[in-house]
This record gives C-alpha cells, sequence and structure tokens, in this order.
C-alpha cells in the first residue's frame, strides 16, 4: 500500500526517469510502471537484497523485458552506476531508518536527481514506533526529524512531513516531500 501511494503522490509522467531504493518485492515499481506506459519514461529500482531483486524481477518481468525497467542489486549510498542529474522522481518506503550511513545516502540521491526534481518518502510512523518499543528496530533510526535535516543540510527544499489517509482504506501514514533546487 505505502509503495503504491509514493508512486503515486511522485506525480510520474510518462516521460520521466524515476528511481525507487529499496523496492523490496516490487510492488511500488509496478505501480510506477503505470504511469510512465506510452511515454519514454523508465522505471529503475535499487535494492541491497538479492532475494528482492529475484522477487521483484518476476513481478515486473514484461516490463524488465521491454526495457521500461532496470532492478539493480546495489546500496543507496554508493549509486555511482547512475550519471548526475538523472531522475525526475525518487520515491521510497520505510527505508531511510536502516541506511548505515544516511548523510552519504542522501548526498546520492541528491546528486542523481535532477534539478526540480521531486522525493517522496513514505511510511507508517506509528506503526515503526510500535516495532521500535518491542525491540525490532535495533539497528534503525526512524526519527523523522534527523532525515529531514540531513536532507535540508544536503541542499534539498520545501522539505516537509504530511499525515495521511490512504483513501482506499483509510489506513494512516506519513508522507515526507523534498525538492532539488
Amino acid at each position: 500500500m505505502l509503495e503504491r501511494e509514493a508512486a503515486r503522490l511522485s506525480e510520474i509522467q510518462p516521460d520521466h526517469h524515476v528511481l525507487e531504493v529499496g523496492f523490496g518485492p516490487g510492488l511500488g515499481i509496478e505501480a510506477a510502471c503505470q504511469y510512465v506506459k506510452g511515454g519514454q519514461g523508465k522505471i529503475y529500482g535499487v535494492d541491497f537484497s538479492e532475494e528482492m531483486v529475484t522477487m521483484a524481477t518476476k513481478l515486473v518481468r514484461q516490463d524488465v523485458n521491454d526495457r521500461k525497467v532496470k532492478l539493480i542489486l546495489g546500496d543507496v549510498a554508493d549509486l555511482s552506476f547512475f550519471e548526475s542529474n538523472k531522475f525526475d522522481r525518487v520515491f521510497h518506503c520505510n527505508t531511510y531508518y536502516f541506511w548505515p550511513d544516511l548523510d552519504k545516502a542522501v548526498r546520492e540521491l541528491h546528486r542523481v536527481m535532477k534539478t526540480d526534481a521531486i522525493m517522496v518518502t513514505t511510511m507508517n510512523y506509528e506503526r515503526s514506533i510500535r516495532m521500535r518499543d518491542i525491540g525490532l528496530f535495533r539497528y534503525g533510526d526512524i526519527d523523522q526529524r534527523r532525515y529531514m535535516n540531513a536532507l535540508e543540510a544536503c541542499g534539498f527544499r520545501d522539505v516537509s512531513l504530511e499525515k495521511t489517509k490512504n483513501k482506499e482504506s483509510g489506513a494512516a501514514y506519513d508522507v515526507m516531500y523534498a525538492k532539488k533546487v
């Protein structure tokens, strides 16, 4: 659900080049593909789990075969396989708090985004707090303000946080926006 919401909120256009970070089983990739149908746009994904790359590839196999999607086993802190100023949109869900070097990851995202590109981050913050409180976030820092400060320090602008609900399910979630200027 959050992956699909992030793709929708990114306002992807048919000719956009889009990056999803930490795509997991590929639900966000699949959703983003619908927005570039009929255009020259492409969807890229980076995930550090070989299992997730395999799973997502199966989900969007036809789009991979049609070269509308490229999924890469990699790390958000090292996007050296992408040239600078490549992406019109970037999105990710429930991931930033697992990045070992948040500042380096944010710098890399900033580097690969075009001027005026938008990044959308979705998460279920309340669920994350509950998971942290029972010991499931020993290695993650869910502090939204820390992430937003890192974005601003790197040069992102219009960094904002909204609490919203899925129109279909009514499920609450948080969305953060950041713009590269």
